[in-house]
């Protein structure tokens, strides 16, 4: 169906459409059932607002020559209206809060399983152990901001976040990950779909490429489609992101090579430099999603893709799964300049972060007690990690499913073949008593297929019963 507008008609957009799309109906080029371009690409393809296009749809649909449906969008009626029924052109009613309707799109349907009830064991997914130790060092570091700083004196901070914990985080990296930046390098978010937002705001363009991992973290692709950017699925084998199926054209890359979510692979080093080259040689950036990064079971740590490629990387860090859930800081490493203009982005949104938890990740940092707790939790995770690993061996499940996940990471993923019934198996669990969550939400185009169980906060215990009640209902 090809649109042609002509800005000197006296017509409107949306009329223009409405009288083109009947012609194509009158003259079968369009056939009963024929589905029309969805709404946002006829607004991209004809660079007009998607309210334009909606107002045509609409119209169409009251004339009688289309039908809308929520799942099988907009199609030709089978039954066409009377020939000499009024085609009297009516300006149609402006739909209720068509910007409303729009920005919502793709944020309303989040990929998460929703479980009224709640799971005896449930291996949810991205929750850390919080242990008492932590919390009472956590405390501590609170109490320690609140009485040296005086807080009736505080006014509005840099948009970047305190110098004092940007210095702190520098330090942390150049020991935890080998990286080696300045302060003004960093910028301080609220977490990783506030860090997803600016990125987007600060260097894209409305209508730009973004290749993104598939299987993938949804919070890089529902916050790029929030923003108008198209979205390029690239498919994961067991070397990390496919290099060579990513568009030349593409503006940005979104990775997980230290742990892929949620596949668990590790990007190889060969992969890594095509990735890099690739970057090199298209002027792309790549965002580098170090989520789990310090978990590391076998083996030294790998080194980021940012030591490698500075100029062209962003380096994500939560403090999120690091602390967490309601520590809702994170870090942004990359260029001076990109960084600043992201900085300017974060001051026009919120102005700049709440001072009292940047205070206490601060004193957290000074003290020694984040490196202290990032290996404690290392420690903790790789027994039950282990004991996961083994207990999967021992219950046959590992020669049901192919078990990812096995170097690294608060997860792991029992993939299946594609006519596995996910959700059949994640209600028969649930009845047993046990959260196990499928991997389908996180694909856009891919048909993997498997159960996606996370540990992190999990005593060994229970995970060995966990898995146990997933095997006599599995095998």
């Amino acid at each position: 169906m090809y649109i042609k507008l002509d800005k000197k008609d006296k017509r409107t957009l949306w009329l223009q459409i409405v009288d083109q799309v009947i012609e194509y109906i009158t003259n079968g080029q369009l056939s009963p059932g024929d589905p029309l371009v969805p709404t946002r690409q006829l607004a991209q393809e004809l660079s007009i607002s998607r309210s334009s296009v909606q107002i045509a749809y609409e119209e169409l649909q009251s004339r009688g020559y289309v039908i809308t449906s929520r799942r099988g969008g907009t199609r030709v009626c089978d039954i066409m209206p009377d020939k000499d029924e009024s085609t009297e052109h009516t300006v149609p009613a402006i739909p209720s809060k068509p910007f409303l309707e729009e920005k919502t799109e793709g944020v309303d349907h989040w990929p998460e399983v929703a479980q009224e009830e709640k799971a005896e064991i449930d291996f949810r997914l991205h929750v850390p152990y919080i242990d008492p130790i932590f919390q009472k060092l956590w405390r501590r570091a609170s109490n320690t901001a609140m009485r040296e700083e005086n807080v009736f004196d505080w006014g509005y901070s840099s948009s970047y976040g305190l110098y004092s914990v940007r210095e702190q985080i520098s330090r942390y990296l150049a020991i935890e990950r080998g990286i080696h930046v300045q302060p003004n390098q960093i910028l301080l978010t609220l977490g990783a779909r506030q860090t997803m937002d600016i990125i987007a705001q600060a260097l894209l363009q409305e209508g730009d490429l973004v290749s993104v991992e598939d299987p993938g973290f949804p919070v890089a692709w529902t916050s790029m489609r929030y923003r108008n950017m198209q979205i390029e699925p690239i498919p994961i084998d067991n070397q990390g992101i496919c290099v060579g199926e990513i568009s030349p054209h593409t503006k940005m890359i979104f990775t997980t090579p230290s742990h892929q979510f949620p596949s668990g692979v590790l990007m190889t080093a060969n992969r890594r430099q095509e990735l890099i080259q690739f970057a090199q040689q298209n002027q792309t950036w790549i965002i580098e999603d170090d989520y789990d990064g310090e978990f590391r079971y076998r083996g030294g740590p790998i080194p980021s893709l940012y030591s490698q490629l500075p100029t062209n990387i962003l380096y994500l860090l939560s403090f999120t799964k690091l602390l967490a859930p309601g520590i809702r800081l994170a870090a942004v490493i990359g260029p001076e300049e990109a960084i600043a203009r992201m900085a300017k982005v974060q001051e026009f949104v919120c102005r700049h972060l709440p001072v009292m938890e940047q205070l206490a990740l601060g004193q957290f940092f000074e003290t020694g007690d984040l490196l202290k707790h990032v290996r404690r939790m290392r420690s903790i995770y790789h027994k039950r990690h282990r004991h996961i690993i083994q207990t999967l061996t021992a219950s046959g499940l590992a020669e049901k499913f192919h078990i990812l996940g096995t170097e690294s990471g608060l997860h792991v993923l029992l993939e299946s073949h594609d006519q596995f019934d996910e959700y059949e198996a994640v209600n028969a669990a649930l009845k047993a008593g046990v959260g196990v969550f499928p991997l389908s939400p996180y694909c856009l185009e891919s048909s993997r297929k498997g159960l996606l169980l996370g540990f992190a906060h999990l005593e060994s215990t229970r995970i060995i019963e966990g898995i146990k009640r997933l095997a006599n209902i599995l095998i």
